[in-house]
């Protein structure tokens, strides 16, 4: 038997001492002494087993061989071999020997938690959608420049379906603290199909069809080659997302898909599947069977028997490595490779001048050998080191040596001084760099990312652009629209970023601009903007075909005529110019319809409908017209950017102070041009210096000051000869007078 003691007991036990009851007063007094030791000891002891977790460690650098039990979401285990064995839940599974609920609460899992810290602003979740020119930059952490999908009335539900190829699962997660209990509160829902309880307020999701979309443990932690994104977002896109993981994992084959069941469709009331039956009427003779045959029959694996009418997806497991008491051999590994951090976070360029991927070096400390999970290291509640200065850390560790400055450089912090060279880190010399520069400058505005360019380089990236997935369609100018790197300022130090124009249809009301539901949208232009299948938004609106006449008062009479193949690349160049203009004649024209539908499904209170792409805001007039007009809301998002690192003889500078310090230098004097889906013949464009907040004529003065710079150095040194040479002079005279004076003495 055990016992238990609380603080009640004790309180009790001494209170009754305390007022003589049961003895004398000194019997009492010692009682009192007696039973508070015994209660301490008790209490330490609780507390010391309180502090051992559920949760086994191995505490060594090698590696646990993980042959485990598979479970399902209803915390049953799995029997692999049976034809109708559900597919194993990672909250159950994993969640068995890992502490599941503290995991969930790391940086790619915690974006709906409100204590998490939103931390530096980083890539946003960019809703694109080419019918209605869409392209809206979303977040949960409320970081200024994106829109919560709440506040636009996007649900976790379509979230998913829309972002779901690159996540990890746990999105809508609401686990309880420990994921062997089941969730008993009245907003936590089982469901049917299995998973964690549906996330309260369960939105316009088929949650108790498909299943809760669970962190896929193994998306990171197995074996690079045997985990498929692909198969993963197949599942999630049939609404399967239950399922989502088995076949990723590539354990079993799934039949069916959610998204194919009729609304109306009651998991309760399916009817189950009958096998075959395999009895012999009576009437007919039976041979009987041998010993053989018998035992045949006996081992034979039972086949599956085809459920009739709808029916929830249905698991396969494939032939897997199994053990006699059905555990199953998971090729797990404790630090992520490279490949799984490439599928999320792959950027490329997407520029005319950029070449084919295989002429790009990565990043230079992956060329020497280092991993991702290096420098971004994760404690057991996944919240991973993302690498910046100043970065506060959730578990209160110092993770400042973790930085380009504290990994690098010798630092005032006594963390950053005593950690400073992690993983033989070289510490740089930059001879001949004024000491300035590393204090207005961050290291990744020299080092990281694409070198400046005269004109802003277009990119294209995993999470916006879906690479990591077969395409036929994507191409340079595939939306959104994203440039790189862009020059400004955060606290008087100079970063670089990717930037993106926001593009969406939204409402206008005492000077507020708010962006629509995409979905709400599409719904009130589908019959005006009619963008047929295969076709965008910028080619229906804005499509045109130059006629003869026009060929002829750009090109001539002469010239209107001549083929295509024959024109020189001055002449194309002006019919392209051409086609730009009457292109935004004939997109502003089709918008202002656009414009006048959307504007009847608003509410009454003085809500104007708005367009807004490209930098600009579009809007009708009184008389019918389209006018464009200046809003915040129009303004880029920018986030900053710390890869690919080039090495130091590719950073910006090295190959002296000119490359920076003349006039017209990229750094300062490139070119950034808004993007979006809006034909626009002169878009919005400013310079590098402009959008960092530097005073041009300070700039360019102190540029230009540069000019003389060597001949102002080779004058003062000159200058020093010769006064050099003058002292000297003086210093003979003066030994040679002193001297005559010695020997007239």
């Amino acid at each position: 038997m055990a016992w238990r003691v609380t603080s009640a007991d004790v309180a009790d036990q001494s209170c009754s001492h305390r007022h003589g009851v049961g003895g004398e007063r000194g019997r009492g007094k010692t009682a009192v002494v007696i039973t508070g030791t015994i209660a301490a000891m008790l209490l330490v002891g609780l507390a010391a087993q309180a502090e051992e977790s559920r949760f086994a460690m191995t505490f060594s650098r090698s590696q646990y061989v993980h042959w485990i039990e598979l479970y399902d979401a209803t915390d049953t285990k799995i029997d692999p071999t049976d034809p109708h064995a559900p597919p194993y839940s990672p909250v159950f599974t994993c969640g068995r020997c890992h502490d599941y609920a503290a995991i969930s609460r790391g940086h790619h899992f915690n974006a709906l938690q409100p204590q998490a810290a939103a931390g530096r602003p980083g890539e946003p979740w960019i809703w694109t959608d080419t019918r209605t020119g869409t392209q809206l930059p979303l977040s949960y952490r409320g970081w200024p420049g994106t829109y919560d999908p709440r506040a636009l009335g996007i649900s976790t539900w379509d979230f998913l379906l829309k972002f779901g190829r690159h996540m990890p699962g746990g999105l809508a997660e609401a686990p309880a603290e420990d994921p062997s209990l089941r969730a008993t509160d009245e907003t936590a829902v089982e469901t049917t199909a299995g998973d964690a309880p549906v996330p309260p307020g369960a939105d316009n999701g088929r949650w108790p069809l498909s299943g809760q979309l669970a962190i896929d443990c193994m998306a990171c932690h197995g074996r690079a080659t045997a985990h498929s994104p692909e198969a993963w977002w197949d599942q999630i896109s049939k609404q399967n997302f239950a399922w989502a993981p088995v076949a990723a994992l590539g354990i079993a084959d799934v039949d069916g898909a959610v998204s194919n069941l009729p609304a109306d469709f009651d998991p309760a009331a399916q009817r189950e599947p009958t096998p075959p039956d395999a009895a012999a009427a009576p009437d007919e003779a039976v041979p009987s069977p041998d010993a053989a045959t018998t035992e045949a029959a006996e081992n034979a694996p039972a086949e599956p028997a085809e459920p009739t009418g709808p029916s929830l997806p249905r698991t396969r497991y494939r032939a897997l490595q199994l053990s006699a008491d059905k555990k199953v051999f998971f090729d797990v590994v404790r630090t992520p490779s490279n490949n799984v951090c490439y599928y999320c976070h792959t950027t490329r360029r997407a520029d005319a001048a950029a070449g084919p991927d295989w002429t790009h070096d990565e990043d230079v400390h992956l060329r020497a050998g280092m991993s991702c999970a290096s420098c971004h290291r994760n404690d057991l509640e996944h919240h991973t080191v993302r690498g910046y200065e100043g970065e506060q850390h959730p578990s209160g560790e110092s993770v400042a040596s973790l930085s380009c400055r504290g990994c690098h450089l010798d630092g005032t912090d006594e963390a950053v001084t005593q950690a400073g060279g992690r993983l033989g880190a070289p510490k740089p010399l930059h001879r001949g760099l004024p000491p300035i520069h590393l204090e207005t400058l961050s290291c990744t505005a020299c080092h990281a990312g694409p070198r400046p360019s005269p004109e802003a380089l277009r990119v294209q990236t995993s999470m916006a652009h879906a690479l990591g997935l077969p395409t036929h369609s994507l191409t340079a100018e595939t939306e959104p629209g994203m440039v790189v790197p862009v020059m400004l300022q955060t606290d008087g130090v100079l970063y670089p970023h990717r930037m993106v124009w926001p593009a969406f249809w939204g409402q206008l009301r005492d000077d507020q601009l708010t962006p629509l539901n995409p979905d709400a949208a599409q719904e009130a232009l589908r019959s005006t903007l009619r963008v047929r299948r295969n076709a965008t938004f910028t080619e229906t609106l804005g499509k045109v075909t130059l006629s003869a006449e026009d060929k002829a008062t750009v090109l001539g009479a002469d010239r209107a005529s001549a083929a295509d193949a024959e024109l020189t690349d001055e002449e194309r160049a002006k019919l392209a110019r051409l086609a730009t203009t009457k292109s935004a004649e004939a997109f502003r024209e089709k918008l202002g319809g656009a414009l006048e539908a959307l504007q009847k499904t608003l509410p009454s209170d003085g809500s104007q409908a708005v367009y807004v792409a490209g930098g600009r805001a579009y809007r009708r007039t009184a008389d019918g017209a389209v006018e464009t007009f200046s809003h915040p809301a129009t303004q880029p998002y920018a986030w900053k950017l710390g890869h690919d690192v080039r090495p130091a003889r590719w950073s910006s500078g090295a190959t002296g102070c000119y490359e920076c310090h003349a006039l017209g230098t990229p750094i300062f004097d490139g070119k950034v041009t808004a993007i979006g889906p809006a034909p626009d013949p002169e878009p919005p464009t400013q310079r590098m210096a402009e959008l960092a907040g530097y005073d041009r004529l300070q700039i360019d003065a102190w540029n230009l000051s540069f000019q003389g710079r060597s001949a102002f150095k080779w004058f003062g040194f000159v200058s020093a000869g010769v006064v050099g040479l003058i002292l000297v002079s003086f210093l003979f005279v003066g030994l040679n007078g002193l001297f005559g004076f010695l020997r007239r003495s």
